[in-house]
């Protein structure tokens, strides 16, 4: 009699078991596992990147970054590339960047040639190779002739203005500052600066009061904020 119970026992905890794995794989969730013990040892309690998440008005957990976050860099001139923009779109904007900023970077010929390479990725097309007004957008298309850099208009331009322009563009040139990081700017307006000096028709030269910044201490600081 006690061995019947013992197989009768064995057979209902088979059956149990079997009950029990058939539930477990039965779940109306996919991702579900089905019953586990103690998932709290291996499974995260966190959100998952792409989940619903409740927690939130917007009901994502991958939440964008708050405005002015910028990363955490070493390297100043990295820290300087991701800082906001101080001046606006705006006439107010452009005016006070022409009086205000100053290029920090030096006026030298690794700066020069690297400030040419971005003129002629970004700018030649429209500007012409010597910054004349005369690229290939203003041949096929008479309405889009920049003026030339040293022109009357163009030649005294402070380089305040020229790094504004660029950032958020001016007239029919649209803005630059989602292509090229802010140093990198600087090194472009010391090669539109150096265009402004370029001889003008008949052989005349372009106004000598167009002079690339000085790198002094001071300018860097104004520069920077």
């Amino acid at each position: 009699m006690k061995k019947n119970y013992i197989q009768i026992a064995r057979k209902g905890a088979l059956l149990i078991g079997a009950a029990v794995v058939v539930a477990s794989c039965s779940q109306k969730d996919p991702q579900s596992p089905g019953f586990e013990y103690m998932p709290d040892m291996y499974r995260s309690v966190g959100y998952d990147a792409y989940q619903a998440n409740p927690n939130f008005a917007n009901g994502t957990t991958a939440q964008n970054m708050v405005d002015g976050t910028m990363p955490y860099q070493a390297d100043r001139s990295k820290i300087y590339n991701v800082l906001p923009y101080p001046f606006p779109n705006t006439n107010e904007g452009y005016e006070a960047a022409g009086l205000t900023l100053k290029n920090p970077l030096p006026y030298s010929e690794a700066n020069l040639k690297q400030g040419e390479v971005l003129f002629q990725t970004f700018c030649q097309h429209c500007h012409g190779a010597k910054g004349m007004g005369d690229g290939v957008v203003g041949t096929k298309n008479p309405g889009l002739i920049p003026p030339a850099y040293n022109s009357p208009q163009l030649v005294s331009l402070p380089e305040g203005k020229i790094f504004h322009s660029i950032t958020w563009g001016k007239g029919m040139m649209g803005a630059h500052q989602y292509q090229i990081s802010k140093l990198d700017r600087w090194k472009l307006v010391h090669y539109v600066q150096s265009l402004q000096k370029t001889p003008a028709a008949g052989g005349a030269t372009a106004d000598s009061t167009a002079k690339p910044a000085a790198d002094t201490t001071a300018a860097k600081k104004v520069a920077m904020k």
